[in-house]
């Protein structure tokens, strides 16, 4: 891989890399914020459980006939704080006579402001201004009513019990959970058959005076904002999957490429050094016959001649498959199907291998049955063959044993050669790829002829499976279906 490419794939990582934090970290603070809003809707909860409550009991005061008066009355005060005056008011009968009774609470605030002589009127608009200060209002409100009818009746638990497990449930928490209804010197306890809090467990607490609090007791709501995440988190995933797949295929792509352009390269120093050795070769024999006055020796005169056209047919080999190369990327490309004769096909290729072979050649052949035909496009099916059989020659040592079967099933060419390493097998179709032999370059080659095999093969609908053991030989299996 060179600097311009580790380059690109640092690149690429880092930025994946800083797509995921800033993913996680937005994921993150969204949890955080459903979380405080979750918190806040359960504290909201408590708070309605107890405004219902209250006015439960005032209908129920209401229904029962007149006990007195109540007034509740809040405002804001020269420093910013707001006051709530509960004054209740009931009839008592003493010797006879009928009086009335006043009892009055008051509520204060923390200062929202500091004290300065305009407060009165500026604070109350900023208390306008600012939602957290009309909210503490309402709250205030709500509290000096929620003591005033205590002077009636007193709190009913377990009606806010139930009140505040409609509304949990409401906001989907329908799990286990304890209360404590705390009042002066009075303590209500109720919680969900069983449950026991964990230690994770979380306490919210509502006070409704300095005397009087709720205390809920829940498991942390973490599950429930998942469940309400469960979009954006699918989403988010499928985002830097989908990123992730880019990248790896952007990377691999460029990594396909770099390697394609290498062999493309060795492809071109291979063609072009095999297309000068049959060339020189040629040029030689025939400046003999030219020039030495070799054609007055009838044995000279033959073996130059043949010498030049082994030389001719083996560029024609190579022309022919880089031609069938290109013509297989056309789409007019068409076989030509015919009923093949094996054993007619086999016998010349046998003869050209051991003509040209420049090593001793043992062949050994099975065909079953005699005369086996099989549906082929013959001059394909003969390339295919012949580059099978001439790497068995090629790569076999000092004698080449080669065994051919042909049956209705399969066709296989076996040699007892180098063999091939087994992470070398996965490659060797590859176009433009041949088998690394480190500095040496005693079999020459330029890496078409095995995908040529391939490519015909497939275009035949046959498959080709490859067997090897290295240093004992190959077998390539042309599976016919």
């Amino acid at each position: 891989m060179n600097v311009r490419l580790k380059y690109i794939a640092v690149l690429v990582i880092v930025a994946l890399l800083g797509v995921a934090a800033y993913q996680a970290y937005w994921l993150e603070q969204l949890h955080f914020t459903i979380g405080e809003q979750m918190d806040n809707d359960i504290q909201e909860a408590m708070r309605v459980a107890d405004l219902k409550e209250v006015f439960l009991r005032l209908k129920s005061i209401e229904d029962k006939g007149p006990h007195g008066t109540m007034d509740v009355r809040a405002g804001i005060e020269e420093d910013g704080s707001i006051t709530t005056k509960a004054v209740t008011t009931t009839q008592v009968t003493v010797d006879g006579e009928k009086l009335e009774q006043k009892t009055g609470v008051v509520l204060r605030s923390t200062p929202q402001a500091e004290s300065d002589s305009t407060a009165g009127d500026d604070a109350f608009m900023q208390m306008l201004e600012d939602q957290i200060s009309v909210t503490e209002l309402a709250s205030m409100i709500q509290r000096g009513l929620h003591l005033g009818v205590d002077r009636f009746e007193g709190t009913r638990y377990e009606k806010y019990d139930s009140l505040l497990t409609a509304g949990l449930q409401q906001l989907g928490l329908s799990g286990d959970h304890r209360l404590l209804c705390i009042k002066a010197d009075t303590v209500y306890q109720h919680a969900t058959e069983g449950y026991v809090p964990s230690k994770w467990a979380r306490q919210f607490v509502y006070d409704w005076a300095e005397y009087g609090r709720y205390e809920l007791t829940i498991e942390p709501t973490t599950g429930l904002v998942l469940r309400e995440m469960a979009g954006i988190l699918t989403a988010s995933g499928l985002i830097v999957l989908l990123l992730g797949l880019a990248f790896y295929y952007l990377i691999k792509t460029i990594l396909r490429q770099r390697t394609l352009d290498e062999m493309k390269t060795d492809f071109t120093n291979n063609i072009t050094h095999e297309l000068k050795t049959p060339i020189a070769v040629a040029y030689a024999a025939n400046d003999a016959l030219l020039n030495f006055g070799e054609q007055a020796d009838e044995a000279k005169r033959h073996h130059y001649l043949t010498l030049c056209r082994q030389q001719l047919e083996r560029l024609s080999g190579m022309v022919e498959q880089i031609l069938s190369m290109s013509m297989e990327r056309r789409r007019q490309f068409r076989l030509n199907i015919e009923t093949v004769d094996v054993a007619a096909l086999l016998q010349p290729i046998i003869e050209q291998q051991e003509l040209k072979a420049d090593k001793p050649v043992v062949f050994k052949t099975r065909i079953e049955p005699a005369g086996l035909t099989i549906q082929a496009d013959r001059a394909h099916l003969s390339n295919i063959l012949n580059n099978l059989i001439d790497n068995a020659v090629k790569y076999s040592p000092d004698e080449a044993r080669v065994e051919i079967t042909a049956t209705a099933a399969a066709i296989s060419v076996t040699d007892h050669g180098m063999g091939i390493a087994p992470d070398k097998l996965p490659h060797i179709y590859d176009k433009f790829y041949r088998v690394p032999t480190g500095n040496l370059h005693d079999v020459k080659g330029y890496g078409l002829g095995l995908f040529y095999v391939k490519t015909m093969v497939e275009k035949h609908g046959w498959t080709i499976d490859v067997s090897s053991t290295r240093g004992e030989g190959t077998t390539f299996t042309i599976i016919l279906k």
